[in-house]
């Protein structure tokens, strides 16, 4: 016999089912679920000090070549060595200023001519009228300073030949001739040759000036100006015989001046403090004179500005 499920039945049996797929499908859910992260712990930290070595500041040797654009070749020289030079008498075509391929003509004034000898250095420094150098505390003159303009090379003798010009008498003197083969500017009658002297360059390494060493500078190099800019030559009080030599960096220090103070009924005069605008590097010194390179500033130098050890 048959036994027929009353609908009441079937109803409960279709429930129990239901909640039994109900609980399984959660605990499934529940099982697959992915995990909480776990929060890493809490480090807490405290200030302290590390310790770590540097390179060494200037330590790499400058090189002529990177920086020979902005350099130049200032002599400092007795006057009278410059006045008793060969000078420049003229030029050919009349020409009144000169640069690279010109030929120029120059005669002696000391009374040794000037001639060809293949066994002799026949390259010569072209220098302007030198002008003193002094020490703007003293007064005292610390050297004559002849602008080098450019450099020369001879290629006739000087001589004598009789009856140049028709109509005259006695001998007249051939000047030497000179091709120009480099300038630094115009080069113009007046101007005076030496020697080409050795080259007195090194390799620099940059490094402090030695503590307590001071200078100041007198002159900007080539210039009439007060002013000096980064990249420019200035002319320092003090040379090699003070301790200054080529490679030594040193603080520009801008003069501020005096001021007075506001609201002050006596008008007492306040000498400000000296500010650090920049620094300047030494390539060439003398016994009593030094030139520097301005490789940093922060404003305009000036003539009467101090240099101090960094």
């Amino acid at each position: 016999m048959a036994t027929w499920t009353t609908p009441r039945s079937a109803l409960n049996l279709l429930t129990g089912v239901l909640l039994g797929l109900g609980a399984s499908t959660t605990a499934w859910s529940q099982a697959s679920a992915p995990l909480a992260p776990q929060q890493p712990p809490t480090e807490r930290l405290s200030p302290q000090v590390r310790s770590h070595v540097l390179p060494a500041p200037l330590s790499v040797a400058l090189k002529r070549s990177l920086i020979e654009p902005f350099l130049a070749e200032p002599l400092v020289i007795d006057e009278d060595a410059l006045r008793a030079a060969p000078r420049i008498v003229a030029a050919q075509e009349n020409r009144v200023l000169l640069s690279r391929g010109d030929r120029a003509y120059v005669r002696s004034t000391n009374g040794s001519a000037l001639l060809l000898n293949p066994d002799k250095d026949q390259r010569f420094s072209v220098f302007r009228d030198s002008k003193a150098l002094r020490d703007p505390a003293s007064g005292a003159i610390l050297g004559y300073e002849a602008q080098f303009v450019g450099s020369a090379l001879l290629i006739e003798s000087e001589s004598t030949a009789v009856g140049l010009v028709a109509g005259t008498e006695g001998a007249r003197v051939v000047p030497a001739t000179v091709l120009i083969t480099g300038a630094k500017e115009e080069i113009r009658a007046g101007d005076r040759l030496l020697p080409r002297p050795p080259s007195r360059w090194q390799d620099l390494v940059p490094r402090p000036a030695d503590p307590g060493l001071e200078a100041q500078i007198i002159s900007v190099y080539g210039s009439s100006a007060v002013n000096a800019g980064q990249n420019q030559i200035v002319v320092l009080n003090r040379g090699a015989g003070d301790g200054l030599a080529p490679g030594q960096v040193l603080a520009i220090q801008k003069r501020l001046g005096l001021a007075t103070e506001k609201g002050d009924t006596a008008r007492t005069l306040l000498q400000l403090p000296d500010e650090r605008n920049g620094l300047a590097m030494v390539f060439l010194s003398f016994d009593k004179l030094a030139y520097a390179l301005v490789v940093e500033v922060g404003d305009a130098v000036r003539v009467g500005d101090r240099l101090t050890s960094p």
